[in-house]
């Protein structure tokens, strides 16, 4: 294999894979116009080439080229077997596409195609490339027995051809460009952008959480005033002198006179 040869091919995409022989039963891989060494620490060309969809997001974040780059671009490809489409083919190839991969945004995924499969892709376009699987790695996933069942399509061919998730489409988005070309630029605008959303969004988050801070405290605040109000007011006593008259003629066949006597009482309200 490529990697096995220390070659890292750091424009990896379906147009640079070629059939092999006349029933198309074997493929190879071409253009090898700007691969390099996996051990070379020097860059002097610091342009990138390829095809937005297929480029790593550490690449587009700076980072230099690596095996673990073509396993992305290789996810890629997998992506387009299992469709019969190229990834984003309904975006336009530009800077905001760049933002959004380095967001982590993937194609979608089509929910009936092989199961072992579509892990398989997943772990080959994980946004750290240390997550991703070796070339080594993905070749024992399709030749090891246990895993045959899991990647055969067959059982849900049918299905497969039925769904109107994959399938060759007659037009793309005008945007969408699938020819290798020097991004560098496209880059440096995308990294530029990002980064001032995120200090956007910093910003914002630190406004929100002193707003609320200040809300809580003016809340305190109220809530302490009002419980200071309430307790000088359950400090006062207020004396109010009522006067009844009370009856203590109960028995008229024992009072001749049916006096009244009245009783001032005093009531502390």
């Amino acid at each position: 294999m490529l990697h096995d040869e220390g070659v890292i091919h750091q424009d990896y995409h379906s147009g640079n894979i070629f059939n092999a022989g006349n029933k198309g039963a074997s493929a190879i891989t071409g253009d090898f116009g700007i691969s390099k060494s996996a051990i070379e620490t020097s860059d002097d060309d610091n342009e990138v080439y390829g095809i937005i969809p297929y480029v790593a997001p550490e690449v587009f974040q700076g980072q230099k080229y690596t095996k673990s780059s073509d396993i992305y671009s290789f996810s890629m490809i997998m992506w387009e077997l299992m469709t019969g489409r190229r990834p984003f083919w309904d975006r336009s190839h530009d800077t905001e596409l760049i933002i959004e991969i380095c967001d982590g945004l993937r194609p979608p995924i089509v929910t009936n195609a092989p199961e072992g499969y579509i892990e398989l892709m997943q772990k080959c376009w994980h946004s750290d490339p240390n997550e991703r699987q070796s070339a080594s790695d993905v070749l024992k996933e399709f030749n090891y027995p246990n895993n045959l069942g899991r990647y055969d399509g067959y059982n849900n061919q049918t299905k497969i051809i039925s769904s109107p998730d994959i399938g060759p489409v007659t037009t793309n988005n005008p945007g969408a460009i699938y020819k290798s070309r020097p991004l560098s630029t496209m880059i440096k605008s995308a990294n530029f952008t990002r980064s001032l959303r995120l200090k956007s969004l910093v910003f914002d988050k630190r406004k929100f959480n002193n707003n609320l801070i200040e809300n809580n405290n003016n809340n305190k605040d109220k809530i302490h005033k009002r419980l200071k109000y309430c307790e000088e007011q359950n400090d006062d006593y207020l004396t109010q002198e009522l006067e009844f008259d009370i009856n203590c003629n109960t028995n008229s066949n024992k009072s001749e006179d049916n006096d009244y006597i009245t009783s001032e009482l005093n009531f502390d309200i």
